[in-house]
């Protein structure tokens, strides 16, 4: 259940949508007045692509009028309005939900994803429910078996995966592969990075072996 204060407050929940295009749209909100949290909420299969979801109190009228503008001059697919205050996409009187189905794949992104011979050593991310991520390294160079364990976000749109672990933020292409295994060839999803960061096991390319 999502409750909130009295400021305005927008939750996202999205599928399917480019990380820029979702990016720029928290931003423009935000610059309107609207707190904006992103969440790994399902979309209802009744809702329409781009649906705002609202209490039936709501009054404000004209910032919702301003959130349309807003999202037909992104591109976003003409939105529908909902109003009602049950069940766990309830909201309270200040806050809506925003739910957009964007036009990328919707592949399903594994539970987690373990680097792939990578040289900065090996690296296991899990990708928790709500958008959390645990990024779990082993220390190359030492001594001592040293695990280091690092918090983040994590967002996927179908076909871009997003990592946010302190102020590093790496993207990674999604392509379906085959590798070798002691059963045969079996399918793998794997992940590349599109760029170099400063926290080198971000920079790690990560797979998952299907049926492994």
């Amino acid at each position: 259940m999502l409750i909130g204060c009295a400021q305005q407050h927008a939750f996202i929940s999205a599928n399917g949508v480019k990380p820029a295009k979702l990016n720029a749209l928290s931003q423009q909100l935000e610059a309107q007045g609207w707190q904006v949290t992103l969440t790994q909420l399902e979309i209802p299969a009744e809702l329409s692509d781009t649906s705002i979801a609202m209490n039936p109190a709501q009054q404000n009228q004209d910032a919702i009028e301003q959130l349309i503008t807003l999202l037909q001059q992104l591109g976003f697919n003409q939105p529908q309005t909902y109003k009602f205050a049950e069940g766990k996409h309830f909201y309270s009187i200040d806050n809506i939900g925003l739910y957009i189905r964007g036009s990328q794949s919707t592949a399903t992104l594994p539970s987690w994803l373990r680097s792939d011979n990578c040289t900065a050593g090996d690296t296991l991310l899990a990708l928790n429910p709500g958008g959390n991520v645990t990024l779990e390294h082993e220390v190359l160079d030492t001594e001592l078996e040293q695990l280091d364990s690092y918090q983040g976000q994590w967002l996927f749109d179908g076909e871009t995966l997003t990592i946010h672990i302190m102020e590093h933020q790496q993207d990674y292409i999604r392509k379906e592969v085959m590798r070798k295994t002691w059963r045969g060839d079996s399918p793998a999803q794997l992940f590349t990075p599109l760029k170099e960061v400063e926290f080198a096991p971000l920079n790690c390319s990560f797979i998952i072996i299907e049926m492994e």
